[in-house]
């Protein structure tokens, strides 16, 4: 079994959390269309698509979208309780950001490795991003 892994981003929205990964080579939206109010992925030629997130750390490449995914990750976490524990981008966008700031879940971007390569869904992750801006921890437990 590999170490832990142990990469450094930036804090975008503060939190700590810590879950199983799911990763997405493609694009996400937070709008209900996109990843229903139940938490389930539903996103045509997504590979993840009926997977849900959860309680998971989502790691994906950046938002696809509208303003929309804001409001839908804030109900997903505080509404239907169905969100995701915290958010990994290569690029978090101001949408994913407000969404996340608001549903009190930390989102990070800017890692030492590439979260996509770095990560595997399935890996356990744990997030430490402590202030705005400010570095973040990200500890990676492979998959056993």
């Amino acid at each position: 079994m590999k170490d832990k892994t142990v990469l450094q981003g930036r804090t975008k929205a503060k939190g700590r959390a810590e879950g199983e990964a799911l990763v997405s080579q493609m694009p996400l939206s937070w709008a209900p269309c996109s990843i229903l109010n139940d938490g389930t992925i539903k996103l045509v030629g997504n590979p993840v698509s009926g997977q849900n997130v959860k309680g998971k750390i989502v790691i994906y490449p950046t938002v696809t979208g509208s303003t929309s995914g804001a409001f839908g990750l804030l109900f997903k976490v505080k509404g239907s309780q169905k969100g995701p524990a915290g958010i990994i981008c290569q690029a978090v966008h101001t949408i994913d950001v407000s969404g996340a700031i608001a549903s009190g879940i930390p989102a990070v971007d800017g890692l030492s490795a590439d979260p996509l390569k770095a990560i595997k869904s399935g890996d356990w992750v744990k997030i430490e991003a402590n202030e705005y801006g400010k570095p973040a921890i990200i500890t990676v437990t492979p998959k056993k």
